[in-house]
């Protein structure tokens, strides 16, 4: 891989009073947010227009779920209508974070883009990337969570491979664990789900779709929180970097379960050894009794050894057809219990990995509006945020600032329960004149087993801001409102993408 450079953004500046907002002017123009409507996943572009100047294009993400329908075709439409919006170049390109969801274009469709450096006609090229600070090669705490991630993986992975030979009881009770990895680009049956020829990294596609995007330019920024950034080249924006944290409480914080991400070691080791265990004399040191005691339940299920603990168990734990008063006691037995946790580990990982989304703030310097961008930011990220400053002049900008100026929203995580915070998140926004645009493919997400994504309660609190301008993927747009529309061809629920344009 070529040397990536190191850019030196600004950092936060001391507290002090907050100047109106408002100087800085970037005379006339507009800004643009189109949301691509291709399925269960993100993908934004966000357009600067200040003629006689180029248009500065920031492109957000660009993936699907794994196991949408004609996933490479659709994805293939969106990066041609983004190629024709941008004459085949955006200026930043943002990989929030390691999910198929939003990444997963630059595997299934790597030859829409250009190499860097090489502008090629018909395809696009990137002038600069950015991503968390969690995705820096020679970050100790990054390395760190990468590790983790990694090894969980592979244990799930494995485990999941194990499973499709132990019976349809486990493998439904590997579902959600199914799912989870689903995120990562691995399929149900614990193998790497890559390109249309079936590339993918041993971790899974998204760790090939990664270090695909990092080799799109030679220009690469790792972000902190509280630092921003702007230029000459857009000078009526300035984006500010809310997260991730670099507090490990923080990026473990979910939900109320999410603590389960340090589930421990025993599991995973022991859930190593199911996956590779081959039913030699050496495997499954894990087991609660010595060699001597036990018995292995597939014997017994089989048959063999028998003799008078063999046909306890039958007559006993078995199910149907024992020996026992009972018709059916399969409710006593325990050898699936132990799952439970192996999907608790599963769910946490995948919101962990939701934690570490570079979650962006984008201020209109001349009317000072605000399009907030939390990827998939959940409860510690949002959290973190609060005590975040930046000095900019004579003011200091906080993040309560920037809610409250708040004017675009693209809803965290498809309208999840854990992605929206409500007192340090929505409540800070304008009670009127919210625009929200949420990424979400609902009869996708309920055949991937999410049954209120998106939230309900969400969507009324959303409604309470924004009056008819809850903008769905999945949905055309209802009333007629200014500044919204929708155009272009290919998409799965008819035009090809909604967008809000605002002037600057």
């Amino acid at each position: 891989m070529a040397r990536v450079p190191r850019k030196t953004p600004s950092a936060p500046g001391p507290a002090s009073t907050a100047a109106p907002v408002g100087a800085g002017a970037s005379g006339d123009g507009e800004i643009r947010v189109r949301m691509y409507r291709h399925g269960l996943g993100d993908c934004f572009v966000v357009s600067l227009i200040q003629p006689p100047r180029d248009p500065f294009h920031i492109m957000i993400d660009c993936g699907v779920i794994l196991g949408t329908p004609g996933a490479k075709d659709r994805l293939a439409a969106v990066l041609d209508d983004i190629v024709k919006l941008t004459g085949g170049k955006v200026d930043v390109l943002v990989v929030t974070h390691e999910h198929y969801d939003h990444v997963s274009g630059f595997v299934l469709c790597d030859e829409k883009f250009a190499a860097a450096g090489k502008p090629e006609a018909g395809k696009l090229s990137v002038d600069k990337v950015w991503f968390a600070w969690t995705e820096k090669p020679d970050d100790a705490l990054a390395g760190q969570l990468r590790d983790q991630r990694q090894k969980r993986k592979e244990a799930l992975s494995g485990l999941v491979n194990r499973l499709h030979g132990m019976g349809a009881a486990a493998q439904e009770g590997a579902s959600d664990i199914v799912q989870a990895l689903r995120f990562f680009g691995v399929d149900a049956t614990g193998t790497d789900s890559g390109g249309a020829d079936g590339r993918a990294a041993a971790g899974g596609a998204t760790q090939q779709a990664m270090a695909f995007a990092k080799l799109l330019s030679a220009d690469v920024t790792f972000w902190e929180p509280g630092q921003s950034w702007n230029s000459d080249s857009a000078p009526g924006i300035k984006v500010y970097m809310l997260g991730p944290p670099r507090d490990t409480t923080a990026l473990h914080k979910t939900d109320s379960t999410a603590e389960v991400y340090h589930l421990d070691a025993g599991f995973l080791e022991a859930a190593v050894n199911l996956a590779g265990d081959t039913g030699g004399d050496g495997g499954r040191p894990y087991t609660p009794f010595g060699k001597g005691y036990g018995k292995p339940l597939s014997d017994i299920v089989a048959g063999k050894p028998g003799g008078p603990v063999g046909q306890f168990i039958n007559e006993h734990y078995l199910g149907p057809g024992s020996a026992s008063p009972e018709t059916d006691v399969s409710w006593r037995r325990i050898d699936d219990a132990w799952l439970g946790s192996a999907e608790q580990l599963a769910l946490a990982l995948d919101s962990a990995t939701n934690n570490t989304s570079l979650a962006l703030a984008i201020e209109l310097t001349g009317s000072g509006k605000v399009l907030l961008f939390p990827a998939d930011a959940q409860v510690g990220n949002w959290l973190s945020w609060q005590a975040l400053q930046w000095k900019d002049g004579d003011r200091t900008v906080t993040t309560a600032d920037l809610l409250a100026r708040t004017r675009f929203y693209k809803v965290g995580h498809h309208g999840s329960h854990n992605a929206t915070l409500k007192m340090k998140g929505l409540e800070l926004m304008p009670a009127s004149g919210l625009v929200a645009f949420i990424p979400v493919d609902e009869a996708m997400a309920k055949v991937k087993r999410w049954m209120e994504m998106p939230l309900p309660h969400l969507l009324d609190a959303l409604h309470e801001h924004c009056g008819d301008a809850v903008i769905r993927i999945d949905k055309e747009l209802g009333a007629a409102i200014p500044g919204l529309s929708s155009g272009g061809t290919g998409g799965p629920f008819g035009s090809l993408y909604h967008e809000w344009v605002q002037a600057l």
